[in-house]
């Protein structure tokens, strides 16, 4: 059942994947005629979601504008990896990697403002980046890879609907508890979730 989800995800992701990339095509054009990569736009996302993390105790809207744009820049890293035939496992450590970077300074963002329940971001601080990092072990160990491991577990669901809802109570759409909420049942899912993939890595006795 789990094993036919994932596959499902792995479906509609490419899919995704191809009608984003023929939309893009365009701009993909003329950000390679300028010279720029796809590392690049992954270096600009962390060093964006840092000058966010300083000025969000000045300015919440401003950080908030710019975390939003950080996460408009990663709809086009991996887009111009596959456009410029230039994506492999190791150009996608480097997007997993600033995307949880981006991530992180999000939620210290939130411990800075005093803005959900510090040790509920705490844990979720924790709890993310080690799912992540089990996912892609379980899913992807020992399979084909150009580096050290595919780097690819698409969980972004357990990211996405906790930076709306945040975002949510920033401009005034809602308030706190909606953030809250979804922060605590972000935790848990995360917490199952960490136990299935621990345990299925654990019991994998023998090579794939």
């Amino acid at each position: 059942m789990v094993k036919d989800f994932n596959g499902r995800l792995d479906e509609l992701n490419i899919k995704m994947q191809t009608t984003k990339d023929g939309l893009l095509r365009p701009v993909l054009f003329c950000l390679r005629r300028l010279g720029i990569t796809a590392n690049m736009l992954s270096t600009l996302k962390a060093l964006g979601g840092v000058v966010a993390m300083w000025l969000v105790t000045k300015n919440v809207y401003a950080a908030a504008i710019i975390f939003l744009a950080v996460y408009f820049f990663d709809v086009f890293d991996g887009s111009l990896a596959r456009y410029a035939k230039e994506d492999s496992d190791r150009g996608k450590f480097i997007d997993v990697l600033t995307d949880q970077a981006v991530y992180a300074l999000v939620v210290l963002s939130l411990i800075r403002l005093d803005f959900l329940s510090i040790k509920a971001l705490a844990y979720n601080l924790l709890a993310v980046p080690v799912l992540y990092l089990l996912v892609i072990i379980q899913r992807n160990e020992n399979k084909p890879t150009d580096w050290i491991i595919r780097p690819v577990a698409k969980l972004n669901y357990y990211k996405t609907p906790f930076c709306v809802a945040v975002l949510g109570v920033i401009f005034g759409f809602w308030g706190r508890g909606v953030a809250s909420w979804m922060l605590y049942a972000i935790n848990i899912l995360a917490t199952g979730h960490i136990i299935y993939a621990y345990w299925k890595i654990v019991r994998r006795e023998k090579p794939l």
